[in-house]
């Protein structure tokens, strides 16, 4: 059973954007099939590509509570590419495998609707999620690695729901420790993204889409900060829904390693891509 996406912007937890929630929810008693594929690559040397395959089940509670489970694989084909946790990240790490990445928890609490509070939402984001693989080298984690992200969601929709736009503030605990290695780490990960869409057309979105990424290990000591901006353009069915977004890095630092070797000046590519395309569907039902 389907109901009317087109008339009522982003409803059904539609994604709008590539990485920007916006507050929408999927209706009480239904399930959306979500499919994530996040293509990434580019690093400050060698080569370096990798596809995130995501997998997620979405269940509306009520209207306003939505809970998720995903499971997340990623395919990686890296050679002598530079990372700062693989042990040869300096001089450049080979890589190609495929395994699964992290299975993981969502719950997603909307305390106000755009659609009935004067264009306004805001809601809030849970996801716990236990970790098998490391997304950007490859390497296998050892026993109790988790990571818990939490975001908070804010939109404002614009002439007659036409013109929305989405800001979230994230921020990922992680405790880490790969296979082999005595050592456990923990960091924190502030993000903020943002994002702007218009529907230029019936069912038709399209915006530009931020975000920016900063890590600090063991939450007290920053590593890096990492800006990306780019075009999404969304379409929204009554059967289906589906999103493509490119972001591109603009900006990052430091663009030196421990030693103060030069490396990628102003953009940070020594752990994250220069460049990542996503495409998104989702099926309600």
């Amino acid at each position: 059973m389907g109901w009317p996406l087109a008339s009522i912007p982003a409803s059904a937890g539609e994604g709008l954007f590539s990485r920007v929630y916006t507050t929408d929810t999927t209706p009480a008693g239904h399930y959306e099939v979500e499919e994530i594929i996040r293509q990434r690559e580019g690093r400050a040397y060698g080569s370096y590509n990798a596809t995130d395959l995501d997998t997620e089940v979405e269940y509306g509670v009520t209207d306003k509570f939505q809970v998720a489970g995903y499971l997340n694989m990623t395919r990686m084909d890296a050679k002598n590419a530079p990372d700062d946790d693989d042990p040869n990240g300096v001089t450049g790490f080979t890589r190609n495998n495929f395994a699964v990445q992290s299975i993981a928890g969502e719950f997603i609490y909307r305390f106000f609707s755009p659609y009935e509070t004067d264009g306004w939402g805001l809601a809030a984001y849970v996801e716990p999620a236990y970790m098998f693989h490391d997304q950007h080298n490859g390497l296998r984690y050892g026993g109790g690695t988790f990571e818990g992200e939490t975001r908070l969601m804010l939109q404002k929709n614009f002439l007659d729901d036409r013109l929305i736009l989405a800001y979230n503030l994230i921020l990922e605990f992680e405790t880490i420790k790969f296979a082999g290695d005595p050592d456990r780490n923990s960091e924190l990960d502030w993000n903020n993204e943002f994002g702007v869409s218009y529907r230029f057309a019936s069912n038709w979105f399209g915006g530009l889409e931020f975000r920016n990424h900063n890590e600090y290990g063991n939450f007290d000591t920053h590593e890096h900060s990492v800006f990306w901006v780019g075009p999404v353009l969304h379409y929204g069915g009554e059967r289906f829904w589906a999103t493509l977004g490119w972001l591109r890095q603009v900006a990052g630092n430091p663009g030196h390693d421990e030693d103060g070797n030069y490396i990628g000046g102003n953009l940070f590519l020594r752990s994250h891509e220069l460049n990542e395309v996503t495409f998104k569907v989702g099926v309600p039902f």
